[in-house]
Order: structure tokens, then sequence, then C-alpha cells
């Protein structure tokens, strides 16, 4: 019977996803960073090798699910939709599995179709490497509570060696999942000390388990050492963001504004759970959300951290939230829980609807993205370079790549002037002076924007290209340039 609930609710959850992210299936312009790495996965498959060959700071696991997508076949773009909305679904599956102990099945199952429109608010309608990644951290966070339920020490060690693996894993896809780690990892050296009182078990334990979560990236730093690039991948994957410039604080708080206009709604749902207290009621609620509270305080002590505070960086927020505002829907008096449940789901159900559709039309859609790459193939007699837009253009046109930084901001930015370890300035001359057969701009250029890689750029373009098409958005353009035959 417990099976079958629990295949009932999975599922709940599957539909669910499925009909919440449809709206931006076969869309390639959802966001800069996942068509980008999109097109790593992709050029993996003809011997490129990231940091290398393609720079770019993120872990090699993310561009890892990228490559084995594309084993898939089709055209790569809605089947990485389709195996983010797997992924999305099945992190709310384990939402649901952890808010049980203290809410309830339905409650449980309310928070995980949640979790699923609430990532669509800040930039997890398509495949950021939160998508992916909040699965292994929400399996973490499940197995450390697992541990919470017993006083085994042999238990709680395989518990925390299975934690740290899937920990593991998650660094691989992106650095910042490290401070919940910390979280997870403290509170199993905790229960370690708890389960034997000596401090040689939890000592070795924390060893052990330290090991287990460092073991992937070393495989990843012994394989690249190996092949005679150790320093590429140390310089990319932990020194080169140290060396990134602090964006502009009115622009900073612009973001932690938006941020707040996205999570004001659950976090009111928490503190109404915390006041509520609903998960008195349940025999595991009262350690389930001490638990869920603490994991949700390392993840904003992650976020706040890193300063940047792009939309897409609120995404690992969500699966503790969503786990710890769980009890509220169902608290019974006055229905204050059913009501809940209705007002954040209807509410939540029409802002992704219309920040899916607001999106589209601020950078464009599947029809969009087919007109652009139309203009260009037929132009292209030497590469393409996309100055400014989206490099998503190299992949949907199979144009050859300018140089090892085809992701636009990491040459035309300010804040990434010293943090590619090159001069930027230099590599944009170099690859004007190779005289790519099409450029691709977009327009108003961003306030950080190097001003000396665009005169670089706009003084060619004026010399040597004309207009062979623009595509108007909302508030900006998407420009085409060809070179001249004269030229």
């Amino acid at each position: 019977m417990e099976r079958r609930r629990w295949m009932i609710v999975a599922l709940i959850l599957l539909i669910a996803a499925f009909a919440i992210r449809v709206v931006q299936f076969g869309n390639p312009m959802i966001q800069v960073d996942e068509n980008f790495y999109l097109l790593v996965g992709d050029r993996m498959w003809r011997g490129a090798l990231p940091y290398v060959d393609i720079w770019d700071r993120k872990p090699i696991g993310l561009f890892l699910i990228y490559a084995a997508i594309r084993l898939l076949g089709g055209e790569g773009i809605l089947q990485y939709q389709i195996v983010a909305t797997l992924f999305a679904a099945g992190t709310a599956f384990v939402i649901a599995r952890i808010a049980v102990r203290m809410a309830g099945i339905a409650a449980a199952t309310v928070a995980g179709v949640l979790y699923i429109l609430l990532i669509g608010l800040v930039g997890g309608s398509g495949g950021q490497a939160p998508v992916f990644y909040n699965l292994l951290v929400a399996g973490a966070g499940l197995l450390t509570l697992k541990a919470f339920e017993t006083d085994d020490p042999a238990r709680i060690r395989r518990l925390g060696c299975l934690t740290m693996l899937l920990l593991g894993l998650a660094l691989q896809i992106k650095y910042t999942v490290l401070f919940e780690g910390i979280f997870f990892g403290l509170a199993l050296v905790w229960l370690s000390w708890r389960a034997c009182c000596r401090i040689g078990r939890p000592a070795a334990d924390a060893l052990l388990w330290i090991s287990i979560a460092l073991l992937p990236t070393a495989l990843a730093l012994a394989y690249y050492a190996a092949r005679g690039h150790a320093g590429t991948f140390i310089y990319a994957n932990f020194l080169s963001i140290g060396e990134r410039s602090s964006d502009p604080q009115s622009e900073v708080m612009k973001r932690l504004g938006h941020a707040w206009m996205s999570i004001h709604l659950p976090m009111i749902a928490v503190l109404l759970a915390a006041l509520l207290e609903p998960w008195r009621a349940f025999a595991r609620g009262a350690t389930t959300f001490g638990f869920a509270i603490a994991w949700l305080g390392a993840a904003i002590f992650g976020y706040l951290i890193f300063g940047s505070y792009f939309d897409h960086y609120v995404l690992p927020l969500f699966v503790p939230m969503a786990v710890a505002f769980a009890p509220l829907f169902s608290y019974r008096r006055k229905h204050i829980g059913k009501f809940a449940a209705g007002f954040l789901l209807l509410s939540g159900g029409i802002a992704y609807q219309l920040t899916a559709h607001g999106l589209q039309k601020k950078r464009g859609n599947r029809q969009v993205a087919e007109a652009v790459a139309n203009v260009i193939r037929p132009r292209l007699t030497n590469c393409l370079y996309v100055f400014d837009g989206d490099s998503i253009f190299y992949y949907l046109t199979n144009s050859c790549l300018p140089g090892r930084y085809p992701f636009p901001a990491h040459l035309n930015l300010l804040r990434e002037s010293r943090a590619i370890g090159i001069d930027p300035v230099a590599e944009v001359r170099r690859i004007m002076e190779e005289q790519p057969s099409v450029i691709v701009d977009h327009l108003p250029h961003d306030e950080d924007l190097n001003p000396a890689a665009l005169a670089i750029v706009d003084a060619e373009l004026n010399r040597s290209y004309r207009l062979a098409a623009r595509f108007p958005l909302k508030s900006t353009a998407i420009l085409v340039y060809e070179r001249r035959k004269d030229r």
C-alpha cells in the first residue's frame, strides 16, 4: 500500500513537471549559460577538451551531463530540456520523501509541485546547473536525515558515505554545493559522535567522508594532469573566479531585489510553518523541521557569500525551502493549510507562465533562433563570431569556433578581463584579424562591456561588414553582420 501511494506521488510530480515546463520545450534561447553547456557537450564528441579547447570555469561534470544528452540523438535542445525536467521531477519527489515526515503525504506532494513552479521563476525552466545538482543535494539531505533516525554507528557511516558521494558528484556540477555539503558533513560528524561518544570514530568518519566527497574532483584533476593540463584545470576551476571583478553595487542590489521578489512568498510560508508548528503532530516532525531550517540557513549562506546574486543562484534555496514550508499545508485549523496550498499553487502557476512568456519576448524563442541561424548559415565561409549574444548560434549553424572563448561574456565584459588567463582585448583583436565571415551582436550592450574590445569590433564592422539582418525583441535586438565581398 505504501509503495503504491509513493508511485502515485511520483506519477503526479512527473506529470506536473512536464505540464509546467512544456511551455519552454524546444526553445534554444532560455538562458545563455545552458545553451553554452549544450555547445560544449556537443563539441566534446568532436574532440574538444573543456578548459583547454573551450574555456569555462564550470566543473567537468556539468559538461559530461550535456555530452551524455547528445547520445540521445535529435537536435539536442528538446532532449536536454526533457532530461532537465526528469531531474526536476526527481528532485520534487525527494523533497516529498523528506517532507512527509512532518507534513503528511498530501502536503509533501504539494511542496514538490511548488518546487517545480518556483525554480521556473529564477531561470530554472531549462537546464541550468542547479536543476541537475539539486537532485543530488536533495538525495544527500534525505540520507543525512535518515542518519538522524538511527543510533547504529555502522549505519551512520554507510549513510555518510552515500551522502558524501552524492555531494562529491554534485560538486562536479557546480562548486557552490560546498556550503550545503559542509552542513551535512558537520551534522553527520555530530551523529557519529553521539552514537559512540568517542572522538576516534567521528574523526575517522570525517576523514573517510571528506575523501569520498573530494574523490570525483580528484579524479577529474588526475585525468587532466595525465594529459598535461593540470595547471589549466586548476586555474579554470579554482583560481579564475577569485580574479573576476565585482559588479557595481547598484547592480548587485537590483539583483537582490529581484531575488527577494521570487522568494518572499515561500519564505513567508516557511515562517508560518515555524509559528503555527503543524509539524509537532508528527513523531519525527520536530527533528525534520529543525533539520530543514538549518539546511535552508546553510543554502542561504552559500548564496550570500558569493555576492553576484544572478537570478539562477537562488535555485538551490528552493530545495530546503520547499521542505520547510511543506508542514504549513497540513495545518487544519480554519483550513489555513488548504488555503495556503491553493494560493501558492495558483499564484506560482500564473507567475511561472508569465515569466516563461516574458522571457521569450525578452530573449527570443525557437522561431527567432531559427531565423537568425538561417541568416548565418549561407554566409559562413569562415568562422562565425558571436561578440555579444548567445553561443547557441555556433551550435545551430555548426560553425567552427573562432577561439577558445566562445562564451561571449568571457571576452566582452570588464569583470572578466583579468579572470580568463589571457588579455581579452588581444584575443578579440586576433579574432577580428582572422576575418570571421559573420558577426553576431546584441543591443543594447551590457553596462559592463569592455570599451576597448567594443572599439575593435565596431571599427572592423564599420570598415569591412554590412548589416545582414536585425531581429528586434522586446527591448533589445539581435544583429547579424556579414563580411563584405570587397574586403
